[in-house]
Formats: C-alpha cells, structure tokens, sequence
C-alpha cells in the first residue's frame, strides 16, 4: 500500500471520528449537586473542563461541593466521583465527555463553591473559554492551573495563616492574579509570555515579590509557565501589614 493510500485511509478514519463526535444541542439543562464531605480532614479536588464558564469561590458550608451546572450538550453533563481514602477527601469533577463536534450555540457553566472548612489541594485543568477562580477564604495546601485557552482571574488575596505553591501552566490568552498583601509572594515566570504587568510588586530578573515577602511567617510560592498573552499580577488593595 502506497503512502497516499495510507494518507486517505487515515483521513476517513478522521472524519468518521469527527461526524460520530458530532451533537446537537438537547435544550438548556440544569443540575444542582451537592458532595458531602464524609468526615474528611483535608481533601484532593480535581475540576477538568472543556470549553466553557467556570466559577469557584469559597463557602461556609459543610458540604465539600455545592455545584450548579448549566449545560446544553449530553456530552457536557458533568460526572463526580467521590470518595474518601484514610482522613483525605478525593473528589473529581468533569463532563461525561471532554471532546467533540458541536453544531449552532454551546453553553457548558459551572458555579462551584468550596468549603471553608477542610484544607484543599485544588488542582483545574481548562481547555477553552472563560474562568474565574475566587479562592479568598479557602484553606488551600497548594493549587495546580492549566490555563488552556482563553481568560483566567485568580483571586488569592485574603488572610492566609498557612503557606503553600502554587503552579499555572500553559495557556494562550490572558491572565490576572490577585495577591495578598499581607502575607509573603514570590511569583516566578518563565514561558513565552508577551506581557508581563506588576503592581505592587517588586522585579528581579524573572522574579516578582510584595512588600511582605521574606518578613512575614507565612509565603505563598507561585511558579508560572506560559505560553503566548499577557499576565497581570495585582496585589490587593489595603493597609501595609506590620511584621
């Protein structure tokens, strides 16, 4: 069999793929979940989504999970596992199926809200759209970001009385994080970024750092590994802290 054969074999098997992949809109749906926490001391939570809306903000709930999705794909109907291994929470949120053709308008929104009340080990992986992740009041043990493609806020500001790392990868579009003022941050970029923009911090080469960083007892490690866009690191307004 010649290459050219191979090449128009390898192509059908492609579009037959892509056309069994294809899916019409069902109609707007809403779900409502709520994940309890089943006596969990700490918990892993893992949010993979494909294109859409995703918003998470913090709760003082008893619940793990509160979540409200809105969704006009089968394949876009969000599927949660959880379970509890030891004194740890592990809890995975993701539609039914990540890829696909779609026809006309695709909506797929999550509204998620944490609790407040375990430590968190927060790990979300985007693909393309939109995404505001509020973490203020979370008591996080660290935080994993694949950006995707799109718009990104990350709003860790906030009182912290615990440190932890936090790593965002990858990503084509934009991204803001907002930063506490009072307590340590080291944010160190490295990737193809087109634009870097501080406020409120001080540059080192590719490091950037608060008023507060090395003064006070607790520091928030933040590593950043992009692709092409713009980064705008903001800390938060407010009174400067006394160390």
């Amino acid at each position: 069999m010649n290459a050219s054969k191979i090449g128009y074999g390898v192509l059908i098997i492609f579009l037959l793929g892509a056309v069994s992949a294809c899916e019409p809109s069902t109609g707007l749906q809403t779900e409502h979940q709520t994940v309890a926490a089943d006596g969990a001391k700490q918990a892993e939570v893992t949010l993979r989504m494909g294109a859409g809306e995703l918003r998470v903000s913090g709760a003082a709930q008893d619940a793990l999970l509160e979540g409200t999705f809105h969704f006009n794909r089968d394949r876009l109907k969000p599927e949660i596992d959880y379970h509890v291994s030891g004194t740890t929470g592990i809890l995975n949120v993701e539609p039914r199926r990540r890829h696909g053709i779609y026809f006309g308008h695709v909506r797929n929104e999550w509204d998620l809200e944490l609790s407040q009340s375990i430590p968190i080990e927060l790990a979300v992986k985007l693909g393309a759209g939109e995404s505001r992740l509020d973490l203020r009041g979370l008591e996080l043990s660290g935080v994993d970001v694949g950006m995707g493609v799109g718009e990104m806020r990350l709003d860790l500001s906030g009182r912290r009385t615990k440190g932890f790392s936090v790593k965002v990868d990858g990503g084509v579009g934009s991204g803001i994080l907002i930063l506490p003022s009072g307590v340590g941050v080291r944010v160190r970029v490295s990737g193809g970024i087109g634009s870097v923009n501080a406020h409120g911090l001080q540059k080192s080469g590719h490091e950037y750092t608060n008023e507060a960083y090395g003064k006070s007892d607790v520091t928030i490690d933040i590593r950043i590994n992009a692709g092409i866009g713009s980064l705008d690191l903001r800390v938060e307004p407010g009174e400067t802290a006394k160390f």
